[in-house]
Order: C-alpha cells, then sequence, then structure tokens
C-alpha cells in the first residue's frame, strides 16, 4: 500500500514561471511507476484525480496488459508481479493535470515534493521554455553548428527538416542534441501547430520551444531539484547551460573558454550551471559539515561565549584553520565553491535554522548551554 502519511499543499505557487517577459516555462511530459501498487485507483488517490473519470480499457503498453484513461492521462496496471502501476501524462494530459491546480493547491514544484515521499520511479520528464519574442532562432543556431562553435556535453548534433515535395516549403525543423537519458530540442512550434492545423487562441507571430527530455535517475533528480521551489525557467536554464553552449569563434585552444553568443547568454539570463546526477556531487562537504554539526559545532560555541562573544574567535578559527588546508581540501573547497547552486541550497538550510533558532524563546547561548548538557558536555 502507498504511505497515505502525507499533507497536500494548500498554496500555488503558479503553474508557468519565468522572470522574463515572453518567455513560459512549462512541464510538457510526465512519466512515473508506483513499484509497490498494483490497484490502478490508489494512483488516482495520489494524484487526487477522481477514479470515475476513467474509463477501463482491455488494452494497455509498455508489457502493461489494461489501462485506465481520462482523456490524455493514461495509467497502465495489470503487468508483471514487480511492474506495479504506471501513470504516463503527454504534454497535453500535462495541461490537463494543471486544471486541478486551483482545487488541489499543487504547482509542479509543490506536486514534486510532495509525490516525492512515496515510493515512486520517476522514468520521463520533459521540461520546455516557450519564446513568444525571438531571443534566438533556429538558423542561428544552425549556423553555430555549422561554425564548429558549439560546446556540449554531447559528441554530435541532428538536424530535422520537412518539406512538402510539391512547393519546396519546409513544415517543419528541429535540432537535436543528445540522444540517451538527455536530450535537447529546439523547433518552431508555431510552424507545427500551423502543420497540424491547430486553431490558435491569438494572433502569434513568433513561437519557438527550447525543450529537454530527461529520463531515468536524471529525471528523478531533475525532479527533486525543481521540488525546492523558485522559478521552474531558472531551473530549467541552468540544465541548459550544463549541457550545451554556443560560442562565439575565438583563438584559444580550449573551445569552453570562447565567449558565449549574446542571444544564448541572454536567454538563460542569470541561471547557473545545474548538474543532474542521482548521487550528490559534493558529498564529502556535506559529511564535514554533518560532522561539524554532531562533533564540533557545540565546543566552538563554548568558547566563542566563554570570549564574550567576541568575533575574534572566528578570525583565528578561519586563519588556523586555512594555514592547516591540504590541497585536497582546498581542491575541494574550490570546487564546491564554484558551484552557485549547491553552495546556495546549503547556505538556506544553514540560514533556515538560524531563522528557526532565533525565533526561540530560548537565545542562542542557552540552546547550546541545554545541548552540551543533554549530550552530557558539561
Amino acid at each position: 500500500m502507498l504511505n497515505q502519511n502525507l499533507q497536500t499543499p494548500v498554496t500555488n505557487r503558479g503553474v508557468r514561471n519565468t522572470s522574463r517577459s515572453n518567455l513560459i516555462s512549462i512541464v510538457d511530459w510526465f512519466s512515473c511507476t508506483f513499484k509497490n501498487v498494483n490497484n490502478w485507483k490508489e494512483v488516482c488517490g495520489v494524484f487526487l484525480l477522481d477514479s470515475t473519470l476513467f474509463v477501463e480499457q482491455e488494452k494497455g503498453r509498455n508489457g502493461y496488459r489494461k489501462s485506465a484513461v481520462w482523456q490524455s492521462i493514461t495509467i497502465c496496471y495489470d503487468g508483471t508481479e514487480d511492474m506495479g502501476v504506471f501513470i504516463d501524462m503527454s504534454g497535453q494530459a500535462c495541461r490537463q493535470f494543471e486544471l486541478t491546480f486551483e482545487k488541489t493547491g499543487f504547482s509542479w514544484q509543490t506536486f514534486f515534493e510532495y509525490l516525492l515521499g512515496y515510493e515512486v520511479n520517476i522514468t520521463r520528464l520533459d521540461l520546455a521554455i516557450d519564446d513568444f519574442t525571438g531571443y534566438f532562432t533556429l538558423k542561428q543556431i544552425e549556423n553555430t553548428i555549422k561554425r564548429g562553435c558549439v560546446v556540449s556535453k554531447f559528441r554530435t548534433g541532428r538536424n530535422f527538416e520537412e518539406f512538402l515535395l510539391e512547393t519546396g516549403e519546409t513544415l517543419g525543423q528541429t535540432i537535436y542534441f543528445g540522444k540517451s537519458d538527455v536530450i535537447i530540442r529546439f523547433y518552431d512550434k508555431l510552424e507545427e501547430r500551423e502543420a497540424n492545423n491547430y486553431a490558435l487562441s491569438h494572433e502569434i507571430d513568433f513561437w519557438q520551444r527550447t525543450e529537454l527530455q530527461i529520463r531515468k535517475e536524471r529525471a528523478m533528480e531533475a525532479c527533486k531539484i525543481i521540488s525546492q521551489g523558485g522559478d521552474l525557467g531558472y531551473y530549467i536554464c541552468g540544465i541548459l547551460r550544463n549541457y550545451i553552449a554556443f560560442k562565439i569563434k575565438g583563438t584559444d585552444s580550449n573551445r569552453s573558454r570562447w565567449n558565449n553568443c549574446k542571444w544564448w547568454d541572454n536567454f538563460l539570463g542569470s541561471a547557473e550551471r545545474i548538474k543532474l546526477t542521482n548521487v550528490h556531487p559534493y558529498p564529502s562537504i556535506l559529511r564535514k559539515k554533518d560532522w561539524i554539526d554532531k562533533q564540533v559545532v557545540s565546543s566552538l560555541a563554548t568558547v566563542y561565549t566563554a570570549l564574550d562573544d567576541d568575533r575574534l574567535f572566528f578570525d583565528y578559527i578561519k586563519a588556523l584553520g586555512k594555514s592547516r588546508m591540504s590541497k585536497a581540501q582546498i581542491e575541494l573547497a574550490n570546487e564546491f565553491k564554484s558551484d552557485s547552486f549547491n553552495k546556495m541550497l546549503l547556505k538556506r538550510d544553514m540560514r533556515d535554522l538560524i531563522d528557526k533558532l532565533s525565533n526561540d524563546p530560548e537565545s542562542l547561548t542557552e540552546f547550546w548551554y541545554n545541548h552540551e548538557r543533554a549530550n552530557g558536555l558539561q
């Protein structure tokens, strides 16, 4: 059975988030599997969906024999014993699911935070930014590729273009990077809609989509990152910055040191690189902080209090400690220092604790006094 001891969020932080005008950030595909579930209606309960709206079908996919469908949302079940229940939401299904947010109080960020409290395996997450202004064009990307000015974790890219043979008219172009767990796509969304005779709700002159398709462990990690809250567009741009850069040709033998194209920097804004790894990239830093929290901090606070809270003590710790750092410790610190995102998360946790203690009836000094007594240090 699923763990039901979770609280549904009561506020909606917004489905689409961006810090810049004419850019809209969306979740455009979401799939996950509940391994310890056999009844598809339990998954409806997790997603706060009315199971009576679904129609059961004697056909499934991906090895499942049956499915339950409500409009574009599909839940597959009745597979082998270890397959559990699979829910698949395409882009249209994601828009359908967002209609429930006003009632449930979810945003995508709070939904991911809530969902990760269950035993769930997230198998696919597509994130997209829709540009209605024209930060860059597909032709600019194509030209940058042909000049050999793309620096990426991927080795190759693909440029797919479809033509109407009778007239030579281009029906659509998509530029791809990546082939496995992370794929980046750039394409003309307006052209796609017009080619498929979609009726647009209002007049649009430009609509270009930048899309990230993320699978397996990296999809899980992306959901964890997004669940931290904040601007969805910032996270998407941070992931893009980590995987690809469009450069101005330079003379340095190290192509990564070439300047970025201005249009790419303008599009990414202030977003820092975000890595999608299923293991925290800096476990040593976290272990050292955890050790300080458990073994050292109360003793430091004792000496600090004994010196009448004189900040000279912190200057002493800094000077003495840095003089004794090994080369490996310096490299570890500098590597972590350069990762603004993970550094931000760690600082935020530290500030949250400070705020919590500062609002406590006890003073910080009284807190450490009681902490030492409780741990037999006095």
